[in-house]
């Protein structure tokens, strides 16, 4: 297999002599491997460019220092396949990787996953081992435009903008053999992508031409960016990251180039290079990611800077050691959040191990890793879109579970049976909102057997509303939950009463899986706390699954051996690896990095495109309980949106109902009490 090999200096910032290093090279599938031509080191770096600016570094901004992103790599590659340089998106519920083309995928590559985890589930975008290239698949016929050499692009920077999706890239200029930026077009993610350029978008041949695009949205503003380094491996000028202004057309330039960050190799030996440049905002800071080291060797590592903004300037006085460091190298790569708002990290790395290049029959896999970045007040998440929100309550727990039934049954007698739980504790209400929902009824909540002998007679005036006679009342939970007089007293009333009850709540949860007919999808959650199960109940009703309980990350015996005998469900793990995918890990996850990712990333993975949305307090469970099979059915059917019972909004919550256009208005479940007046507003 021929290859284009690109190389560049090892550039330093202080104008001392640089060394040829090879840095770049991609897999072809025909012709010769050809090699840029090099000019000789030079000792001086150019900082007055005629049409260019330089900007000066300011002091770092006030605790600077302390602010450490954290990447916690992945030991498996999300793709092992050859993936360079990849840039993830999201669109629908669907991860889509960008990546350099290679033999699956021409020019530009492309892969993809559904699964709410970044990490997990990717394969190619036609899912066969090749055809899924961004452009229209010429084979090695023809470049995207006409004045590129063919199986020269690299670097996919990808975004969606007024209504189109919109991918830079770089690519050889034919006429002067440096490397340059170029733009193209699609009316759907998946392309195909068409480049209409007579010329490069930008090319800085002075500094050894540009690569590496990346476009960026400054949430603060609104307003597009796009970042490149240069030096394509041509020149010994310094690298460095440059930003311009995005056009309102999101194809075209506006303004002029402006470097925001330049390498200093000496105080900073890793710094040879700045490839890849990705932006990222949190907790009130600019966040500029890169890579450096020789990328044909275990030592190509990523780093970062912090800026002022977009246009820059960059600090270098924080520690800028490398974040990510492995073997086999960990760059090339770019940073993007998943639908509840938490920050990933895609890269490449080389494999098989001890081999750094494709002579040795390696490639660059890509790998997928959690990055934490801080939040603070400071952070502008996305502005929820202000829905009309109805709220939905009574004057305690038990009062909204009754309004919550008379607004899914406003007639008499509509409802076909009532599944009763217990108001004080959880544990065997968190399957029953699927039960409910299967029965055709509410899902009521008494005081348990320690606390009260009987129904609550508010909770019997709504059965005596909502059901007939001869209807049956379901009741989770043994008499130790709810006392045995409460079937005595329905019994009497003529209903009837079926108890469902194992030894403990995980047993209850299998019982209700069987009094659904055991459904092939199950959602497990873990049964020690209450919110993940209540976030699942709307997807789990819409799915007609049955929810089971973990005990917290490790496996019920219960759920065990039910799993064991139905070994051809689908299985979804609600909660991560300290709750149920800890558990699970056979299970897709869905999860966030709390409570309220959590129930953003349900919504996301399950309602994509939901038109109403249902939220109640994330620090107790009755309201979201009631509220959640109330959302279940049909006409109302949306997620359930754990909230704080005051402001702020959660920005996994805030950022979930932002990117969804569909949306039309939603429901809130509790009084002012247990979720303020001012949280409603918000949503």
């Amino acid at each position: 297999m021929a290859v284009n090999l690109r190389s560049e200096l090892s550039e330093s910032a202080a104008g001392v002599c640089a060394t040829l290093r090879p840095v770049r090279e991609r897999p072809r599938r025909a012709g010769h491997p050809r090699r840029r031509r090099l000019l000789a080191p030079s000792l001086t770096l150019g900082v007055v460019l005629s049409g260019l600016t330089i900007v000066a570094v300011p002091p770092s901004p006030a605790g600077a220092a302390a602010v450490v992103p954290v990447v916690s790599a992945d030991p498996a590659p999300a793709l092992a396949l050859d993936a360079p340089d990849p840039d993830v998106v999201l669109d629908n519920g669907t991860f889509y990787a960008f990546t350099t083309g290679t033999t699956w995928g021409n020019q530009i590559a492309i892969a993809k996953t559904t699964n709410s985890d970044p990490a997990l589930g990717w394969g190619t975008l036609s899912g066969q081992p090749s055809g899924s290239s961004a452009f229209a698949e010429n084979g090695d016929a023809a470049p995207p435009a006409s004045w590129e050499l063919n199986n020269t692009p690299n670097s996919p920077g990808v975004f969606q903008y007024d209504g189109q999706w919109i991918m830079f890239y770089d690519a050889e200029d034919r006429s002067t053999g440096y490397y340059c930026l170029s733009v193209a077009t699609a009316s759907t993610v998946t392309g195909p992508y068409s480049d209409t350029s007579s010329g490069p978008l930008m090319c800085q041949p002075s500094l050894g031409g540009s690569i590496d695009p990346q476009p960026y949205i400054d949430p603060a503003t609104g307003d597009p960016y796009l970042l490149w380094k240069n030096n394509d491996g041509s020149s010994s000028v310094a690298s460095s990251v440059w930003s311009e202004p995005i056009a309102s057309d999101g194809v075209s330039l506006s303004g002029s180039p402006t470097a925001i960050f330049t390498i200093a190799s000496v105080p900073y030996p890793w710094q040879t290079t700045t490839d890849d440049p990705s932006m990222a905002y949190a907790g009130g800071y600019y966040y500029l990611f890169f890579s450096g080291g020789n990328y044909l060797s275990n030592n190509y590592a990523t780093g970062y800077v912090l800026c002022s903004g977009p246009s820059g300037p960059c600090d270098q006085n924080e520690p800028s050691d490398p974040i990510l460091s492995t073997a086999g190298g960990s760059g090339g790569g770019g940073v993007f959040t998943d639908a509840s708002g938490n920050w990933w990290m895609a890269y490449q790395t080389w494999a098989p191990p001890g081999c750094t290049n494709y002579g040795c029959g390696g490639e660059r896999q890509m790998y997928i890793a959690p990055l934490s970045l801080p939040q603070s007040a400071g952070s502008p998440p996305p502005a929820a879109p202000g829905l009309p929100v109805q709220r939905i309550y009574g004057t305690d727990a038990i009062g909204t579970a009754i309004a919550a039934s008379m607004a899914e049954f406003p007639t008499p007698g509509s409802a076909k049976a009532v599944v009763l739980s217990r108001s004080d504790f959880f544990s065997d209400a968190l399957a029953g909102g699927p039960l409910a929902a299967k029965v055709g009824g509410p899902l009521l909540i008494t005081p348990g057997a320690s606390i009260s002998s009987s129904l609550d007679p508010r909770v019997l005036a709504e059965i005596q509303r909502v059901l007939p006679v001869g209807g049956t009342v379901y009741i989770l939970g043994g008499d130790l939950a709810l006392s045995p007089n409460i079937d005595t007293a329905l019994q009497a009333l003529g209903y009837v009463t079926q108890r469902i009850a194992g030894p403990d709540e995980y047993a209850t949860a299998v019982d209700i899986a069987e009094a659904l007919g055991n459904p092939t999808i199950i959602f497990e959650a873990t049964g020690l706390t209450f919110p993940d199960a209540l976030s699942a109940v709307p997807a789990a009703i819409e799915d007609h699954a049955a929810i089971l309980l973990t005990n917290g990350a490790s496996q019920s015996l219960e759920t065990y051996v039910y799993i064991v005998e139905h070994p051809g469900d689908t299985r979804y793990a609600i909660g991560g690896p300290l709750a149920a995918y800890g558990a699970d890990q056979g299970a897709t996850p869905v999860y966030g990095q709390d409570l309220y990712g959590t129930s953003a990333a349900v919504a996301g993975t399950f309602f994509p495109q939901a038109t109403v949305f249902g939220a109640a307090t994330g620090v107790d469970f009755p309201d979201a309980l009631s509220g959640g099979v109330f959302m279940g059915e049909p006409g109302t059917d949306g997620p359930m949106l754990l909230v704080e019972p005051s402001l702020p909004l959660p920005p996994s919550i805030a950022s979930y109902l932002a990117g969804d256009p569909h949306m039309s208005n939603g429901y809130l479940f509790g009084g002012p009490l247990a979720v303020g007046n001012d949280v409603q507003a918000a949503l």
